[in-house]
């Protein structure tokens, strides 16, 4: 049965307006001098901002790290300790988390640096992540290798489409995942796979970070080692399982290999000036080398290729995964949802209310296998 002519139907994209500016958000200040030196050792000139945070966040951690461990040495009160600890954590993770996970990602996709200072490539995996509650050396493994190739299906251990997407159970069950079942479950990933280069280099990343927190809680301090080594774990993990949780929160169970419908697209929103427009995910499933600073304006030259791909305009994936994990799906589609067609052809609120909550249920396993991806 047609809708009625008073039925509301969902607004329809008019073209891109924040997402093309050239100004970013990524990094907070230049560096004098460090910044020009470290400009001219990498690839592509559009890749400043990740100098400029790399060095950003460089400085804060060769500041903050010591002075947590200095209170605690030197007698400090615990207040002062606690308030000392605090700060850095709170610090790290409203500063640089987001930040640093975004260009450790795009990173890890396309290398930094030229190939007289290739060794560097590896600064972001195995210098900076653990410090940020990163395992060394897992993610290039986790993202690039197992959750691209195997595309949120089958040996994905960060899979989504088994679950019911808005059950706080389901993200619980997943949360455990990332946080606990990382330390054995990538391991097994790698024996499965067959990759066992890959299962040496994870085998010394997790024995290095863990024997290393281990020995500075044991030998150093205890207190503080929970600040710099071990919180960051928690919340960075946690922060990467809702992130990813939300990013592939809308699959289309009936072509959920395809990758215009196992994730969506954020646009026009602030977030996507700090994260290095990762709010443009279809696209970067569907081109996972392409450059971060032209994803808006693949999007608009594939946009017919989003039709019955889900976007999102002024609001990123966290306020997305929020807004569903509460209820609040229909007030999703009414502010948020856009159609990339003409007004003509613009469902209703209540089609794409109930299209979007059908996308959020578990995805049956056993008839996938004769899908081929598209």
């Amino acid at each position: 049965m047609c809708p009625g002519p008073e039925a509301a139907k969902v607004q329809v994209f008019n073209g891109l307006t924040s997402d093309l500016s050239s100004v970013r958000n990524e990094y907070h200040f230049k560096t004098p001098v460090l910044s020009d030196m470290v400009l001219g050792m990498i690839k592509d000139p559009r890749d400043e901002p990740m100098v400029h945070l790399m060095l950003n966040l460089a400085e804060y951690l060769v500041l903050g790290v010591p002075t947590v461990f200095a209170v605690n040495l030197l007698g400090c009160s615990s207040i002062v300790r606690h308030a000392v600890g605090v700060g850095y954590v709170l610090g790290l993770a409203l500063l640089f988390l987001e930040r640093f996970i975004l260009m450790m990602h795009y990173s890890s996709h396309r290398s930094m640096f030229k190939a007289e200072f290739a060794q560097l490539n590896g600064l972001f995996v195995w210098c900076y992540a653990p410090f940020m509650g990163v395992p060394c050396g897992c993610y290039h493994l986790h993202h690039v290798v197992m959750h691209h190739i195997e595309n949120n299906h089958g040996m994905d251990i960060s899979a989504t489409d088994v679950y019911q997407r808005d059950s706080g159970a389901a993200f619980f069950n997943y949360w455990c995942h990332f946080l606990f079942g990382i330390w054995v479950e990538l391991p097994m990933y790698c024996v499965k796979s067959k990759r066992m280069q890959w299962f040496g280099k994870l085998s010394c990343g997790l024995l290095s970070y863990f024997g290393s927190i281990f020995f500075a809680a044991r030998c150093i301090n205890f207190a503080a080692t929970m600040y710099v080594g071990v919180t960051p774990y928690f919340i960075a993990m946690t922060a990467m399982a809702f992130g990813n949780f939300s990013q592939h929160m809308f699959v289309d169970p009936d072509n959920s290999r395809s990758n215009y419908h196992l994730t969506y697209s954020c646009i026009d929103c602030p977030g996507n000036k700090v994260s290095f427009n990762d709010g443009y995910h279809v696209i970067h499933h569907a081109n996972a080398r392409l450059h971060w600073s032209e994803l808006p304006q693949e999007f608009i030259r594939t946009q017919d290729k989003h039709m019955d791909s889900l976007t999102f305009r002024g609001i990123g994936f966290f306020d997305v995964g929020l807004m569903v994990m509460t209820g609040q799906l229909r007030k999703l589609v009414e502010k948020h949802y856009v159609h990339l067609g003409t007004a003509e052809t613009a469902p209703t609120v209540e089609q794409m209310e109930k299209k979007m909550r059908r996308w959020l249920e578990p995805v049956p396993q056993e008839p996938l296998k004769e899908k081929k991806a598209a």
